[in-house]
């Protein structure tokens, strides 16, 4: 039986008393009314209920608990409606109520005997009859704990009491859907800590971190618990006080706990109500405590199994292995073997369309059976650890100056990753093809510099490319000599402007190798078009692009990630990125082919924070009743840029250059403005600061796939006699996207057309 369906025949076996809480519950928790009375319709205006705050004062309410199942019953409450829609009316004109009546009524009702009753209360009295009956309140109650406590309590479901050692485990509630058990142990450990909070008004970091070293048996430094208080404070769960340096939960975060806490305890007392019905039809609900402990070992013994196999074959039930040691301990309480089974069946359904018994189960199969698991001895053991190309390049810039403490948070998870892997000997490897893609990085910070010399650059953006930002870093903390231009911090990398990519390539290669990280040259040729195939969805779906060029580069990784051939990977593969487009296309890929090498795909902050994890001893007895799931956070994406892409395709030292770079700025920043003083709402589905970064980020990226057709594109804004026409096209299609919600490829088609005109010039 559903909890809606448990709810609704609570509600229809309530008297008028009873009845009367539950609905001045929903008033409360629903309205926030706060001053409900009941007058039983003895007051001057005939209504069973009165609220007395401001909102809800000239409201009307009427309720009541008669049947309605026959038809004279049906007969008797239709008349009892259309009295009070009388009465609500005769209030309208002398009291100056309002014209709604609220109706709450303790039974079921069909949508057409309610809607038949709003019709008559609307055209035969002008009465806005709304009806609120079993159906609505259960439905609604499962939000309102407080209405399900109420119900349970009337009907005495904590009336059987069960040994709490039977739920030690219970509030994973909702972790059985985590998939990795450091993701398990991460709930676990923040869950704890949260509750610590619930539990105390206050504390210092020194206090949770003493309490969890009490609690998991682990010695972990304060970086740890820095990060964790941190991500606490960024999703709004605590906040500290700056006087005393304290940490204490939000008021939501206490509210949502004590609600949390409340919702387990009723989904307890049901689970132990529903239980005890079963046990008391054969005689044996004072052995509760017993057949609770035995359901529970039932499912650790077969977590991985599907019990509901138990149940398909009547013949074979009884000697099923995985409930025969069940089935035997009923047996010896019943000692009639045909009672025996049909008590074990049905326990046993219960228990699968239940749910709560796997649920309570789950720390004790995670403590006994995962806890050394694979991950644990993939990680410490059998490694090698490849990164991408946004890692390759912040390792550069720590490369540069290793104690600087800037304040990137792509700089400092790669700071921490490569810090964490100096400590722990661990080295790390990145494919030639994103060396190459860091080369491009590199010749990108060269074009870049003449739009860093005109007045207008600051108009165009932030820059994305990560040397730049690096440079403004030194430049604005005075780590750099103010007379130091961006060209000259690029040769003090070690890169010169005219020396070409095998320059780059070695320089890149040189630096990389000073801080444990190598190159990895993929030999292998792979077929990749159904990997590009994947990519590119997954692209469309998150609204993201990458240029024909980067996307290969990442099929390749992928197919030589997912290579089973032992000579390829001797050791199982890790790879790291911040890459929201390989994570998902990884999932399907996998899905698609399931014999493929296993290899695990992490952010570098995750795979720091696993091993620290690791640390952390989780066990049945360390998990208690009043540990509660939460969501970890999300992995941080990084936007488009407006100013790194015109660095691709405009010359601001020629006239012509300027004057685009001039009004593209005004266009960017006509936008911006807008969207700053809410004239125009940000749409969800793009990257950029703003729609125009998204538009020539697109029109690069298609253009940049052929040196031809780039050459072509950076011609058309050479000349100036199409500049208007381009200006135009380009606003236009910034009207397009706020109006229809999604870039057009049109804009495609229509720029074709420019740049074949443009060619015959």
């Amino acid at each position: 039986m559903s909890k809606t369906n448990q709810l609704i025949i609570l509600l229809d076996s309530l008297d008028k008393k009873e009845f009367d809480k539950i609905v001045k519950i929903y008033l409360q928790k629903e309205y926030d009314f706060k001053k409900v009375v009941f007058t039983d319709g003895k007051d001057d205006v005939g209504l069973d209920i009165r609220v007395f705050d401001f909102e809800g004062q000239n409201i009307q309410y009427q309720l009541t608990v008669q049947k309605s199942k026959s038809q004279s019953e049906m007969s008797a409450f239709t008349k009892k409606v259309i009295e009070d829609v009388e009465k609500a009316k005769i209030n309208v004109k002398e009291f100056g109520s309002k014209d709604k009546l609220i109706f709450f009524y303790s039974k079921t009702l069909t949508n057409k005997r309610i809607r038949t009753l709003q019709g008559i209360a609307f055209k035969e009295h002008s009465i806005n009859l709304e009806i609120i009956d079993a159906n609505r309140l259960a439905e609604e109650a499962e939000n309102i704990i407080e209405i399900q406590s109420e119900l349970y309590k009337i009907n005495d479901f904590d009336k059987f009491k069960v040994d709490n050692s039977s739920f030690d485990n219970s509030l994973l509630y909702d972790l059985l859907s985590f998939g990795k058990p450091t993701e398990f142990k991460t709930q676990i450990i923040d869950s704890f800590v949260l509750q610590l909070f619930f539990m105390n008004d206050n504390l210092e970091k020194e206090e949770v971190k003493q309490a969890c070293e009490s609690q998991f048996q682990v010695k972990e430094n304060n970086v740890f618990y820095d990060k964790l208080l941190n991500r606490f404070r960024t999703e709004k769960r605590i906040s500290k006080d700056k006087s005393s340096g304290k940490y204490g939960l939000t008021s939501e975060e206490r509210n949502r706990l004590d609600s949390r806490n409340k919702e387990f305890e009723l989904e307890k007392t049901l689970f132990i109500q529903n239980i005890a019905e079963i046990l008391t039809k054969y005689g044996q609900e004072k052995e509760i405590d017993e057949y609770i402990k035995e359901l529970k070992q039932l499912y650790i013994d077969n977590f991985n199994s599907d019990l509901s196999d138990a149940l398909k074959n009547d013949e074979e039930f009884h000697i099923f292995s995985m409930c025969r040691d069940f089935i035997k301990f009923i047996e010896n309480k019943l000692k009639n073997k045909s009672n025996a089974k049909d008590l074990s069946k049905e326990l046993l359904r219960f228990c699968i369309n239940n749910k709560f018994i796997q649920k309570i189960a789950a720390s004790k199969v995670y403590s006994s059976r995962i806890d050394n698991n694979r991950l644990e001895t993939y990680l410490n053991n059998k490694k090698k650890i490849f990164i991408d190309t946004a890692i390759g390049l912040n390792s550069l810039c720590y490369y540069f100056n290793p104690k600087l403490d800037y304040k990137n948070y792509f700089y400092q998870a790669t700071k921490n990753l490569l810090e964490f892997s100096r400590s722990e000997n661990i080295k790390l490897y990145i494919s030639e093809r994103y060396i190459w893609e860091m080369q491009n990085h590199v010749n990108d910070a060269f074009n870049l510099i003449p739009f860093t010399l005109i007045p207008q650059f600051e108009h165009l953006g932030s820059s994305k490319n990560i040397f730049y930002n690096y440079y403004n870093f030194l430049k604005s903390t005075n780590n750099i000599d103010i007379e130091i231009g961006f060209r000259d911090f690029l040769e003090k990398f070690g890169f010169r402007e005219r020396n070409g990519y095998k320059s780059f390539h070695s320089v890149i290669l040189n630096s990389l190798s000073q801080i444990q990280i190598e190159e990895q040259k993929i030999e292998k040729e792979y077929d990749i078009e159904e990997a590009n195939k994947l990519f590119e969805d997954s692209l469309i779906r998150l609204y993201k692009q990458k240029s024909n060029f980067t996307r290969n580069n990442d099929s390749i990784m992928l197919e030589f990630l997912a290579d089973n051939d032992v000579e390829v990977h001797p050791l199982e593969p890790v790879f790291l990125t911040w890459d929201r487009a390989f994570f998902e296309t990884q999932v399907i890929y996998n899905k698609k082919f399931p014999k493929s090498q296993d290899w695990l795909m992490l952010s570098p902050n995750k795979l720091v924070d696993v091993y620290s994890i690791l640390k952390f001893s989780i066990n049945s007895e360390t998990v208690t009743e009043n540990l509660l799931a939460l969501i970890s956070d999300d992995i941080i994406q990084n936007t488009y840029s407006l100013v790194d892409t015109l660095s691709i395709v405009l010359n601001p030292n020629d006239d012509v250059g300027l004057e685009y770079t001039t009004r593209l700025s005004e266009i960017r920043e006509s936008e911006i403005n807008k969207l700053n003083s809410e004239d125009v709402t940000r749409p969800e589905n793009f990257e950029g600061e703003a729609v125009i970064d998204d538009i020539f980020f697109k029109l690069t990226s298609h253009y940049r796939d052929s040196e031809s057709k780039l050459n072509d594109f950076k011609n058309l804004f050479t000349q100036k006699v199409y500049m208007d026409k381009v200006i135009e096209l380009l606003i236009k299609t910034i009207s397009d996207f706020y109006k229809n919600k999604f870039l057009d490829d049109g804009i495609v088609a229509e720029f074709d057309k420019l740049i074949e005109s443009a060619k015959t010039k």
